[in-house]
C-alpha cells in the first residue's frame, strides 16, 4: 500500500513539475503570428489581440489574452471584439509542437453584422472568381490546429441591413461542440429586442457541416420562445418548436436554397406542422404547405369579442396591451396605400388546411387556404371552410402589377347563421336568420376602407326565417287599422320584429352606396317588394316598400278584406341602429273608406233613378 501511494505522490509531482516546466518554458505569445496566419488564410479576417498571452493553469489549462477583435477585409468595423478571449487547450500536443485547442470562449463579446462591418472591395481590385478558395498549409508549417468547442457567454450581436433598422440580439449564450468531423452540436440562448418588442428564446440543434460550406444540415430538437412587448396581446406569445432545416449553397445550374421539413410549431393556443421551402433565385420561389389541428388568430393578434352589453360597440375592438402605446396622428381625409409591389419580387405556391381557426371569435371548421402568385400576380383558388351550420367559398385574384393593388373576388356563403357574424365584426343586430350570399366584386385594396370606397359589383343576398330586428311591419298596420274603425280585433303579434319565411336582395355596389334594385320577402301574414339604397360608411338605409296583406286577422271586416287588395306604402330610412319608419295606410284607408261611399251614394242614384 506504501509503495502505491508513493508512486502515486510521484507521479502527481512529475505532472506538476511538467507543467511548471512547460509554463515556464513554453511562451503561449509563440502561438500569436501562427494563430493570426491562420485566420487570415481560412477566412480572410485580421485578428488583432492588443495585449500578450498568459498561461492560466486553474482548473483548465487555458490561454489567456487581453482585448481581441476580427475584421473583414477593408471593413469600416470589426465584426467581433471582445473584452478578452479564453483558449483551453490539450497538454500533451504541446509537447509535440501542436496546439490542440479545446474550447473558445468568449465573454461580453460585441457581434456587429452591419454595412461598417462587411467586407469593402477597393476600387480597381480585381474580383476573385466564384467558389470555394482553398488555402492548405504549407509543408513547413510546423503548427496544426483545432478547436473542438466554441462557446460565446453574455454577448451582443448588432444586425443592421442598409435599408433596415438595426436589431439588437442580447445576452447571447452560445456553445457549439464538435461531435465529431462532421456533426456539431448547438445550444443558444439569447434575446432580440426591436420597436419595443423582445423575443426571448433558446434552442438545441445538431448540425451536419460534411459538406460546409456548400451545405449545412441540421436538425432543431427544440426551440422554446416567449415574444413581449408593444402591439403583442397581453400575456404575450410563447411556444415551441422543432424542425429539419437544411441549407444549400448555390451551385452550377442549381440556386441556393433553403428547406423546413417535418416543422412543428406552437404559438400559445396554436400550432402548425408542415415544409417550408425557399429557392433564392433571381425571383425567389417559396413553396410552403402547412397544416393545424388549431389555429387561433384571436389568441395571437390580441382580438376579442366586445361586450355583449356595450351601447357605443367600436368597429374594431382590440384587446389593448399593457404597455401604454404612442398615439400616432392620422388625417381622416388620408387613404390607405394599397401598394403591394413586394409581391412583385417573389413567387410561391402556399396551402394552408386547418381543422378549427378561430378569427374574431368565430369558429371555422375545414379551412382551406390555396393560393399561388408569379410576378406580381396571384390567384387564391380556395378559401373555404364551414362557418356557423353553413360553408363558404371566397376565390380571388390580386394584381399587384400596377401602382395600387387590385382585388377580384366572386364570394359564395350558404346557409349561415347572420345573427354571430354580424356580432363577430360589431355591427347592428338588425337581422338574424340563415343567410346565402353570392357576388362578383372587384376594386382596390383589402381592408373594410377599401370596401366602403373603393369596391363594385353586384351582390345577391337571401335569407332564410328571417327576422328584423326593431321594427313589426304587421303590427304597425294592424295599429293603424285600429285607428280608424273599432272593429278591428289587433291580434297579440307584439314581437319586436317583423318574420318572414324568406327574404331575398338584389344589389348593385359601388364605392360604398349599396342601390338596392329588388327586396322581395313573403311571410303567413304579408308580401313585401321594395327598392331603396345604403351606404357602408354611413351605415343608413333608406328604402321604399310595398306591403300586401295576405291574410286576414280578427273579426270578418270588409276594411280589412279590401286592404288585402291594395299594396301598402312603407318607408324606412335611417341609421342602422336607429331605424325610423313612414307609414301610409291611414290615408290609404280614408281614400279607400271615401272610395266606398262615392259608390254607396252612386249605386243609391242609379237605383232612384231607375
Amino acid at each position: 500500500m506504501k509503495r502505491l501511494l508513493t508512486t502515486l505522490v510521484i507521479l502527481l509531482v512529475v505532472i506538476i513539475a511538467g507543467l511548471v516546466a512547460l509554463v515556464m518554458l513554453v511562451n503561449p505569445n509563440d502561438f500569436r503570428a501562427y494563430m493570426i496566419k491562420q485566420v487570415q488564410k481560412k477566412s480572410g479576417y485580421h485578428l488583432v489581440m492588443q495585449d500578450s498571452m498568459r498561461w492560466h493553469v486553474w482548473p483548465k489549462l487555458s490561454i489567456i489574452t487581453g482585448r481581441m477583435s476580427l475584421t473583414a477585409p477593408n471593413a469600416i468595423q470589426p465584426t467581433v471584439t471582445a473584452e478578452n478571449m479564453r483558449l483551453d487547450v490539450e497538454l500533451w500536443p504541446l509537447f509535440s509542437h501542436r496546439l490542440a485547442v479545446k474550447e473558445v470562449m468568449l465573454k461580453g463579446a460585441v457581434l456587429q453584422f452591419t454595412p461598417e462591418s462587411k467586407s469593402q472591395q477597393k476600387e480597381n481590385e480585381p474580383v476573385a472568381p466564384k467558389g470555394n478558395i482553398v488555402n492548405p498549409v504549407g509543408k513547413g508549417e510546423r503548427w496544426k490546429l483545432d478547436i473542438d468547442k466554441i462557446k460565446i457567454a453574455d454577448s451582443l450581436l448588432i444586425w443592421q441591413d442598409s435599408d433596415h433598422s438595426q436589431l439588437n440580439i442580447r445576452d447571447i449564450n452560445l456553445l457549439m461542440e464538435r461531435d465529431d468531423q462532421n456533426h456539431i452540436s448547438v445550444e443558444l440562448s439569447s434575446k432580440v429586442s426591436k420597436n419595443q418588442q423582445e423575443l426571448a428564446f433558446n434552442l438545441n440543434a445538431d448540425v451536419d457541416i460534411a459538406d460546409y460550406p456548400y451545405r449545412v444540415a441540421g436538425n432543431i430538437d427544440s426551440f422554446d420562445y416567449q415574444l413581449q412587448g408593444v402591439g403583442i396581446p397581453t400575456g404575450g406569445i410563447s411556444g415551441s418548436g422543432k424542425v429539419n432545416a437544411v441549407y444549400q449553397e448555390e451551385t452550377t445550374g442549381e440556386p441556393q436554397t433553403i428547406s423546413l421539413q417535418a416543422l412543428n410549431f406552437t404559438a400559445n393556443e396554436s400550432e402548425l406542422s408542415g415544409s417550408i421551402k425557399a429557392i433564392l433565385a433571381a425571383y425567389p420561389d417559396y413553396q410552403i404547405n402547412l397544416s393545424s389541428k388549431k389555429l387561433n388568430l384571436d389568441n395571437l393578434v390580441g382580438w376579442d369579442l366586445p361586450p355583449k352589453d356595450d351601447s357605443e360597440i367600436k368597429r374594431y375592438y382590440r384587446v389593448e396591451n399593457s404597455l401604454a402605446k404612442p398615439v400616432i396622428a392620422v388625417s381622416s381625409s388620408a387613404q390607405p396605400d394599397y401598394s403591394a409591389k413586394f409581391l412583385n419580387d417573389f413567387n410561391a405556391n402556399v396551402t394552408i388546411n386547418a381543422d378549427k381557426f378561430i378569427y374574431r371569435g368565430m369558429e371555422i371548421d375545414n379551412l382551406i387556404f390555396k393560393a399561388v402568385s408569379h410576378r406580381g400576380l396571384a390567384e387564391i383558388s380556395s378559401l373555404s371552410g364551414e362557418l356557423f351550420g353553413g360553408h363558404f367559398s371566397i376565390p380571388a385574384i390580386l394584381d399587384a402589377t400596377g401602382d395600387q393593388l387590385r382585388l377580384h373576388t366572386k364570394p359564395l356563403l350558404q346557409n349561415i347563421e347572420l345573427e354571430p357574424v354580424l356580432k363577430a365584426f360589431s355591427l347592428p343586430l338588425v337581422f338574424s336568420g340563415k343567410f346565402n350570399l353570392n357576388g362578383d366584386l372587384s376594386g382596390k385594396g383589402y381592408d373594410d376602407y377599401a370596401i366602403s370606397h373603393a369596391w363594385q359589383g353586384d351582390l345577391n343576398f337571401s335569407l332564410v326565417d328571417a327576422k328584423m330586428h326593431g321594427l313589426n311591419i304587421p303590427q304597425l298596420i294592424q295599429q293603424s287599422v285600429a285607428r280608424i274603425t273599432n272593429k278591428v280585433n289587433i291580434p297579440d303579434n307584439v314581437g319586436n320584429f317583423t318574420g318572414a319565411k324568406k327574404l331575398n336582395v338584389k344589389a348593385v355596389l359601388n364605392q360604398g352606396d349599396i342601390k338596392i334594385n329588388q327586396l322581395y320577402a313573403v311571410s303567413d301574414l304579408l308580401n313585401i317588394n321594395g327598392q331603396g339604397k345604403a351606404n357602408l360608411l354611413k351605415q343608413n338605409v333608406d328604402v321604399a316598400l310595398k306591403v300586401q296583406i295576405t291574410q286576414e286577422w280578427g273579426a270578418d271586416n270588409e276594411l280589412v278584406r279590401r286592404l288585402r287588395k291594395l299594396k301598402v306604402p312603407l318607408r324606412i330610412y335611417g341609421n342602422w341602429d336607429n331605424l325610423q319608419y313612414h307609414l301610409d295606410i291611414e290615408q290609404l284607408l280614408r281614400n279607400e273608406l271615401e272610395n266606398k261611399a262615392k259608390q254607396a251614394i252612386s249605386d243609391w242614384v242609379e237605383r232612384n233613378n231607375s
